[in-house]
């Protein structure tokens, strides 16, 4: 607000019509004294009163007021208010009284509010048409009628004259600020070279680009400084003196060196009308139009791509020799580029293009911006003549010609090579990487347990192949059997550590589940390179022993008795337990409550542990609460799972439970009725539940991840039990947990 005061106290007429104000109200209240004075005996104190009053009122509300349309209103009101107490006071004895409203609008006038002021006079002219007809003598007395209206006939009509000629000013001055406005607003805004000098050769207005031309931060610091100091250099300034010794009308080409850079600049002069004696210089940058006949010079002898292109993206027919080997293609001019690409973009790319060139062509974003956001920067180029494919840097500057027409010049450079030696770079050092990791990895697991990680896998690839050679299997079965044991793998990469090996099997996982969806109609060419991934990994896994054999060779040996077959179950089945404890943010404690030796021996040791090792994710993942939820359900934050092995009644019994939260069989009865495997009577039947939970590609998790969601685990526990010759039974209890337990044939 302040702000906003300031500027309107700033106007001259404001200032003006303010002082007139208070001049008249201490000049009519004088006279009026005079008056009653000269009189003797007429109220002096009223009237002393009157002009007290008046000035206390009208003071404040002229410092306060900061709108000039309610100035030219009220104040007019109020000093004819004021002014009409006077005359009462006086007796009516003034022939001036209208002469003086004449007066109060054009002090009104002052304050360049037509319109308000016009609503003043009105309401004044009103309100003496009123005391007219009540017969008050505004004219003095006994001055007949007729007089009185002939006054205020012609005081109407000098108030008529006040506002037409009130009216323009206003619009001359409304135009004069416009127009010094607009060439400001020009000078600031453009990005040409232009100056206004006085007739002594003073800057007056100077652009931007001049300003910093001048090596001056803000243009106004150049106004009251010499023309010819503006100018660096002693060639520049000399010129500068040619053209002010002409400046009244001058035009030329200048051809100099700034900063070691060579430069030419179309400069004009002209002498503007009126008796300041200003000058308006324009000096036009043409350094880019003499730069264009070099690189045609240029074009021809260089290995890259140079044209341009019109406003409808149509290549002109001065484009480089060397483009049409570039785009495979020939008689380029007159085609279109974005037609060109059109074999290398999807279509919603071909539109991000053309806007990308829009902006280049409106200018509304400055070189360094449009440098960020092209979309060409790495092109991969597919020739719609021949199928070539390339990759082409495109860079982008827009050229303006005679007339305003803008060009856009394109350059094209083919970084093919580079490019795909950056790739080959990347795949080694990753690849080199991925060696340090896995190397990193091995260290960190004991000899044994490792030893007994490549035995599984051994024996989980040797089934794979037995899939692939197995013709009777269909496309899906083969899939699925395959799904399992890589799946099995990388269970066991991940408890052990080994997650470089375990996130490519993850990788591989995702594929064969993608093949799994489009059931029996599996393209040849998916099966030939699941193949051959499956191949590489199995290659890695040889790999592995090898390296783990150099690095054994640094170690001393040592025989601390966990080499045994049951440390190593333990083992695993802890790492497992604390990596998915880890990864879930759950607490959760491994405990062995027994296992018999006997049962470790005569028992399927590898299925046993790929079971348990299924089973115990499955506990963590979904059985085990969360910390917080458990304590709010009066349990223990850290979750307890149990393993028991033992012999019983000739067959050996694995039994693994936990103290989770139990089967949630409303849950997988949802799960069960959207995927269709049960029937809308059978979500209450558990055994059914159960046979779900079972089933291959059947998960509750909401998201897939490292340790669940894809619905493979508990079918690979069904399917090694089965292998086995083994028998499965759950049981489980809500809120307090779940037992799973396996009964497999002894010497198995």
């Amino acid at each position: 607000m302040s702000k906003k005061k300031n500027k309107i106290k700033d106007i001259d007429s404001y200032k003006v019509a303010n002082r007139s104000v208070v001049a008249a109200v201490l000049f009519l209240g004088g006279i009026s004294l005079f008056e009653a004075l000269k009189v003797g005996g007429a109220p002096q104190i009223p009237v002393v009163l009157c002009m007290v009053v008046a000035i206390a009122i009208m003071l404040p509300f002229l410092k306060s007021t900061t709108s000039p349309a309610v100035l030219a209103f009220f104040t007019p009101i109020g000093l004819f208010i004021y002014y009409t107490q006077l005359t009462v006071l006086g007796g009516w004895n003034t022939p001036f009284y209208l002469l003086v409203c004449l007066c109060f609008c054009g002090i009104s006038c002052l304050y360049s509010s037509f319109r308000m002021t016009l609503w003043s006079v009105v309401v004044l002219n009103i309100v003496i048409g009123m005391q007219i007809y009540r017969g008050v003598p505004i004219m003095g007395n006994g001055v007949p009628l007729f007089n009185v209206l002939i006054s205020w006939v012609v005081t109407l009509f000098g108030m008529v004259i006040f506002l037409l000629l009130s009216r323009f000013g206003n619009v001359t001055l409304v135009r004069a600020l416009e127009d010094r406005d607009s060439f400001r607003t020009l000078l600031a805004t453009t990005t040409s070279y232009i100056t206004m000098v006085d007739k002594s050769n003073k800057v007056t207005y100077a652009s931007k680009p001049l300003a910093h031309l001048a090596q001056i931060d803000r243009p106004e610091l150049a106004q009251g400084r010499s023309f010819i100091d503006l100018f660096p250099g002693r060639e520049l300034k000399f010129l500068a003196y040619q053209l002010l010794s002409q400046k009244d009308s001058y035009e030329d080409s200048w051809e100099f060196t700034l900063h070691g850079e060579k430069r030419y600049f179309k400069v004009t002069s002209i002498g503007l009308a009126g008796t300041s004696g200003s000058t308006l210089i324009s000096l036009h940058d043409l350094t880019h139009l003499a730069e264009r006949d070099e690189i045609a010079l240029m074009k021809d002898s260089l290995e890259i791509g140079l044209l341009f292109i019109d406003r409808e993206y149509l290549i002109q027919a001065n484009y480089s020799r060397y483009l049409e080997e570039l785009m495979s293609g020939t008689e380029l001019a007159g085609k279109n580029l974005i037609e060109l690409l059109s074999a290398s973009h999807t279509a919603k790319e071909l539109d991000a293009i053309r806007d990308y060139f829009e902006m280049i062509f409106e200018r509304s974003l400055d070189q360094s911006m449009l440098d960020d956001i092209n979309p060409l920067d790495e092109c991969h180029y597919v020739s719609i003549e021949t199928g070539n494919r390339k990759i082409f840097h495109f860079k982008f500057t827009s050229i303006e010609r005679a007339r305003g027409e803008v060009f856009v010049l394109v350059t094209i450079y083919d970084i093919t090579a580079r490019i795909e030696l950056k790739k080959r770079l990347a795949e080694e050092e990753n690849k080199r990487q991925e060696e340090m990791r896995s190397i990193f990895e091995l260290i960190q697991v004991e000899h044994g347990v490792f030893g007994d990680f490549l035995d599984d896998a051994e024996y989980e690839f040797g089934r794979i192949k037995e899939t692939l050679k197995n013709d009777t299997l269909s496309a899906h079965e083969v899939l699925v059997n395959v799904y399992q044991s890589v799946h099995a793998i990388k269970s066991n990469a991940v408890i052990l550590g080994l997650n470089t090996f375990g996130n490519k099997v993850h990788n591989l996982e995702s594929k064969i589940k993608k093949l799994r969806e489009m059931g029996d109609d599996v393209p040849f060419d998916s099966m030939l390179e699941l193949a051959m991934e499956l191949e590489r990994l199995a290659q890695e896994k040889d790999n592995f022993r090898t390296t783990l054999d150099k690095i054994q060779s640094f170690k001393t040996d040592r025989d601390d008795g966990h080499t045994q077959g049951e440390h190593i179950l333990v083992d695993s089945l802890t790492k497992t337990v604390n990596k998915v404890a880890e990864d879930m943010e759950k607490k959760i404690k491994f405990t062995v409550e027994g296992i018999e030796p006997e049962a470790i021996d005569k028992g399927p040791r590898r299925v046993m542990k790929e079971v348990l090792v299924q089973l115990i994710r499955n506990s963590a993942v979904h059985g085990i609460e969360m910390p917080a939820e458990r304590v709010a359900a009066g349990k223990n934050e850290t979750g307890n799972v149990r393993l028991l092995i033992k012999m019983e009644d000739g067959k050996i019994l694995v039994r693994l439970g936990d103290d989770g939260g139990g089967i949630n069989y409303k849950k997988i009865a949802q799960k069960a009725l959207q995927q269709k495997m049960i029937k809308k009577e059978d979500a209450v039947n558990k055994g059914a539940l159960l046979k779900a939970m079972f089933a291959p590609g059947f998960s509750t998790a909401e998201t897939e991840g490292m340790h669940a969601g894809r619905g493979v685990g508990l079918n690979l526990v069904q399917e090694r039990v089965r292998e086995a010759k083994g028998t499965i039974k759950v049981q489980s209890e809500a809120g307090k947990g779940t037992v799973f337990s396996f009964y497999f044939p002894a010497g198995q």
